[in-house]
This record gives structure tokens, C-alpha cells and sequence, in this order.
């Protein structure tokens, strides 16, 4: 492969390189990570999914760049596989990595079996067939990338800052995609690394949160968090770099607004329905007709998905759910 075909200058002042780590996945076939530089310093945005052709295009490229990955900063916008995946096999021992520190406890909470059990009900609750229920708990669990005791990490929020020569990148709070996702805002040019909180190939699926908040109330907060900074640019992690970034977030929000009504409907036209039957009635964007069809890991995203909807509308009181002697809980309009 000829790794510099996998390098772009997509701004200057500060430089910004994006390398295209590869990686298949349902619509998607690169993680978009960027290389910062200024004054002989270097800030890498996230790595790419552990591959041995990822490695390959993640080491040529910064030493096409001239990166030293000793002297380097690594940044973290959240923890899934195509963003830390590559972590301990590019970033040296002891290099400076910043991470999200709720991101990390709330990793470090999906690893039990406590989480697992807990999510296990929350499946059967909806009305999921225990063996589905099972499987789709076990895609939930976050599995471990990197160690972060080899490196030296540092624990980032909102309003802290992570520098690269004459430049301080401002982190920037953007939970929903996952709960501990990060942001980094670059005041001087407002250029914002967005990682998986907006993007153009896919909307973003939203998380369950392992501690119960209400992630699709996170994810449009933090779509106005971002549209509050008036970015001048939006340098995502999947698919071609582009300018209408103003009205994909506007549809993103929309997007969700209108999945709710339409979950409104459903349960207003079918009162006592199971969240399993309520999230399979969703017209969803996929190419399939019989919902066996769907491959699993998207059908998991479907219906972890459609559960983080309906916890939402419980919440704000425009649906309520009543439980049986079964343990499935049931849905009704409060009209």
C-alpha cells in the first residue's frame, strides 16, 4: 500500500494531516486520525482499530511526517474499537496520552458482570428473547485496548486544554455517541476534532449509559454545545471531510427529534406493546425487509438504540411503561 496516499494537509495554521487508518465496518471503511503540528510538536487524534494493516498506515504515515512518538501527545475522543484500538502498538511507553476520565470509568463499569447482568435485564425487560438478550449484553461490554499504566495519562474535561507548539486545543464535553466523548476546539482557526459525534456516512448511534442518564438528552446537548462555538471547520472520524457540517447537525437533531414522534405514534396507535415489538415497527434506514435479515452487530445498535428513545420519552413524560407479572415492561400514551 502506498501509505502516503493515506495522508492529507487538510489545514494549515495549525497543520492538520488526516490519515486514513483502515478498518470495515457497516458503513464505514477508515477511521479518520489527525496529526496536529506546530513548532516541532506533534498531537495525534486517536488511532485507528487494531489491524496489522492499521499499524502498517499509522507508523508510515508519522514517519512520513517525521512525528518522534516519544516526544508526541496522543488524544483519545472516546474508547471504541476504530478510535483505541492501536493504542499499545504505536504509542511508545511513557508517552503523554489524554483521555477522557469518564470515559474510562464508564469503560471500566461495562467490564463487570455486574453491567452484564444489569444489561441482560434491560433487554429482557424490553421483551428480547432471552438468548437474543444475551448475545446483544455480551456486544455491549467494552473490551479493554490499551493499558493505560504504560503511558503517561492524563484524566481531561471540558475546559481543559492540551497543547501543540503555539497552539491550546480546548477539550470540549460531547457525550451521547458514547458516554465520556470528547471533543477538541481550537479557538484561534475554530476548528473542531469531532471524532464520532457528528458525522455524514451514518448518524451516530447513541449509548446506553452504563449509569443510567439519558444519553439521547446528552447527545442533543452537545450538539448545541458544538453549534455554540461556531466552528469554522469539522474534522470528523469516518468518510470525506466537508463543508455543510451547520446543517448535518441541524438534521441530526431533527433526526432524533422525529424518531421520537415517531415512537409517540407507534405506542399512541398500539398501546401495550412490548419495547422489543415497538423498536422492530421503527422504520429504520437499513436495506432489509425481515429483521432476521439484519446482521446482528446492526441490529444490536438498532435495539440498543431504540431503548435509549424510549427511556428518553419515560423520562421527559411523553410515554410511560408499566411492568407485568412477566417482567416486560409494557408502553402507553399519556394523551
Amino acid at each position: 500500500m502506498d501509505t502516503s496516499a493515506c495522508i492529507e494537509q487538510v489545514f494549515h495554521a495549525p497543520d492538520v494531516y488526516l490519515v486514513q487508518v483502515p478498518f470495515e465496518n457497516i458503513s464505514t471503511s477508515a477511521t479518520n486520525c489527525y496529526v496536529i503540528m506546530d513548532g516541532g510538536e506533534a498531537l495525534v487524534v486517536d488511532t485507528g482499530a487494531p489491524s496489522d494493516e492499521g499499524a502498517k498506515v499509522l507508523s508510515d504515515a508519522l514517519d512520513e511526517l517525521g512525528v518522534d512518538r516519544g516526544r508526541a501527545k496522543w488524544f483519545l475522543t472516546h474508547f471504541h474499537l476504530d478510535h483505541a484500538g492501536l493504542i499499545d502498538r504505536v504509542v511508545p511507553e511513557g508517552a503523554p496520552l489524554f483521555v477522557g476520565g469518564v470515559e474510562l470509568g464508564e469503560a471500566r463499569v461495562t467490564r463487570t458482570g455486574v453491567f452484564l447482568d444489569a444489561l441482560t435485564r434491560t433487554y429482557r425487560q424490553q421483551g428480547v428473547a432471552l438468548s437474543d438478550a444475551t448475545t446483544a449484553a455480551r456486544l455491549g461490554v467494552e473490551q479493554p485496548l490499551f493499558d493505560p499504566q504504560r503511558l503517561r495519562t492524563a484524566f481531561v474535561r471540558g475546559g481543559d486544554t492540551v497543547t501543540v507548539g503555539r497552539y491550546e486545543l480546548q477539550v470540549v464535553e460531547t457525550p451521547g455517541h458514547t458516554p465520556g466523548h470528547l471533543s477538541l476546539f481550537e479557538p484561534q482557526s475554530r476548528i473542531l476534532f469531532g471524532g464520532d459525534h457528528a458525522l455524514f456516512v451514518i448518524s451516530p448511534s447513541i449509548a446506553l449509559f452504563p449509569r443510567e442518564g439519558d444519553g439521547l438528552q446528552a447527545y442533543l446537548d452537545s450538539i448545541k454545545r458544538v453549534q455554540n462555538l461556531h466552528i469554522s471547520q469539522l474534522f470528523h472520524s469516518h468518510g470525506p471531510i466537508r463543508p455543510d457540517f451547520e446543517q448535518r447537525l441541524d438534521w441530526l437533531a431533527q433526526h432524533h427529534l422525529k424518531r421520537l414522534d415517531e415512537v409517540c405514534g407507534i405506542v399512541a396507535r398500539n398501546p401495550r406493546l412490548s419495547g422489543y415489538q415497538i423498536i422492530r415497527a421503527i422504520r429504520w434506514n437499513v436495506p432489509f425487509d425481515d429483521w432476521e435479515d439484519i446482521p446482528i452487530m446492526q441490529r444490536y445498535i438498532m435495539l440498543t438504540q431504540g431503548i435509549v428513545y424510549l427511556k428518553h420519552l419515560v423520562a421527559d413524560g411523553s410515554i410511560k411503561a408499566k411492568t407485568y407479572g412477566d417482567g416486560i415492561q409494557l408502553y402507553e400514551s399519556v394523551r
